[in-house]
């Protein structure tokens, strides 16, 4: 809220703001002008500028109407007066009973010009983002290229292909989107009702907790009595945004709760602190495993690379059946030596996934930073090649999508060897 129309109304009231005070305090918050509001409720322009100049009151309806646009409630702004935020303590900080108007969005369900500026200002994270994905008061999330089956097969359903979900099953997705929430925000989720219509259920955790990081990951049901065909980049989920009135107290269940909305354990301890292009390599080792349920916990097993985990439970045996195929494939690098049946199939393994696993524009900015390499325009000078030597690199713009694969030619990397460095053997616990 600006904090020069706050003081000097607070100095004409004794501290306390009108509501027409408040309501110009709360447009100039929203970066937007009377004729946005008068388009926005559907009021005259000139009622508008009669509210916030105090020549007429603000009605129950205006209220409700004030209230969807603002992200507060409709008796919010039948207040008589409403009070000045506390100021600033004097460490810096900003204490954490501050009334909840002095929140960037207010305290409700985001909407659709809500949500786009929350984006485009960093404070929650979306990538990719479409804005004809956003709806008056949601979002929808789609659907990731590969889907998995009940008998543990990963279809392509990208490009021209698609996936039919037969009556009566059920596959495991995820979203193509990946969600950054900060800790004084939440989520929620639920069917699209043009799926629902059709017969097609999803099943998935109600709340986005405060702090997720990741991808979303869900099951879909068919309970029509036709075939279905998930392809992807299909709408599939509604995602709804919502301010928290004050950020929560710090809690050792945090970065549990973190990961649970996708169906995962903590986020940082399954995918270590590599940034994004890591946790997109582990995941795609996940989807190559297999899991089964034990009679003392869970097997993972990744049949490529011989590989068979047991541990307590299935998340935990797929972390270390990722960590064992991201150790191996390190042992073998570092031993030219080693048998040439263990190279090759470790070399088909991930040589599947680089060539698979496709990187958005900003995903290579991050890739590139995160080796070290300045990212500072549309073409960035690399020094430090394989080989000695520089050369320029045409950077994507940021909705291309380039395979790991093209990204370790250009850089003259061998596609293992990038791997590595971008997902790395070590576990987080390990990490300087």
């Amino acid at each position: 809220m600006s904090a020069d129309i706050r003081g000097d109304a607070a100095d004409r009231n004794g501290g306390d703001l009108s509501p027409g005070e408040h309501l110009r305090a709360e447009i100039e918050r929203l970066s937007l002008d009377q004729v946005a509001v008068s388009n926005a409720t559907g009021v005259s322009r000139q009622s508008i500028n009669n509210i916030v100049n105090g020549r007429q009151p603000i009605s129950r309806a205006m209220a409700a109407k004030l209230g969807r646009l603002t992200g507060h409630s409709s008796d919010y702004w039948l207040r008589a007066s409403f009070p000045q935020p506390r100021p600033v303590s004097a460490a810096g900080g900003r204490p954490e009973t501050a009334p909840a108007e002095g929140r960037p969005f207010g305290v409700g369900v985001l909407v659709n010009h809500q949500i786009v500026r929350a984006v485009k200002n960093g404070v929650i994270g979306i990538d990719p983002f479409e804005a004809e994905n956003v709806q008056l008061a949601s979002m929808d999330l789609t659907l990731d290229d590969f889907i998995v089956t009940n008998d543990g097969e990963k279809v392509d359903a990208s490009g021209e292909r698609d996936f039919v979900l037969k009556p009566g099953r059920t596959a495991n997705v995820g979203t193509r989107e990946w969600l950054e929430f900060p800790r004084d925000y939440i989520g929620r989720v639920g069917a699209m009702a043009a799926l629902a219509k059709r017969g097609i259920m999803t099943s998935h955790g109600l709340q986005i907790e405060p702090g997720f990081k990741g991808n979303l990951h869900f099951c879909v049901f068919n309970a029509s009595g036709q075939n279905f065909r998930l392809h992807g980049g299909m709408p599939v989920i509604s995602l709804e945004i919502m301010p928290l009135s004050v950020t929560p107290a710090p809690d050792e269940r945090a970065g549990r709760h973190a990961g649970e909305a996708g169906g995962r354990n903590d986020v940082g301890s399954v995918f270590g602190e590599r940034g994004v292009c890591g946790r997109l390599i582990r995941d795609a080792i996940r989807g190559d495993a297999k899991v089964d349920i034990v009679a003392d916990g869970a097997k993972a097993t990744i049949p490529e690379l011989d590989i068979e985990i047991f541990d307590v439970s299935a998340d935990a045996a797929l972390d270390n059946a990722v960590q064992g195929a991201l150790e191996g494939l390190s042992a073998l690098r570092e031993q030219p030596s080693a048998a040439r049946e263990d190279r090759e199939k470790y070399a088909a393994f991930f040589g599947g996934i680089a060539e698979r696993l496709y990187l958005s524009g900003d995903q290579v900015r991050q890739a590139l930073a995160c080796l070290g390499h300045s990212v500072e325009s549309a073409d960035t000078l690399i020094a430090a090649l394989r080989g000695g030597g520089e050369a320029l690199l045409p950077l994507p713009a940021k909705t291309a999508r380039v395979t790991m694969r093209h990204l370790a030619r250009r850089l003259r990397e061998d596609p293992l060897d990038l791997i590595l460095l971008l997902a790395g053997p070590r576990r987080p616990s390990e990490e300087k």
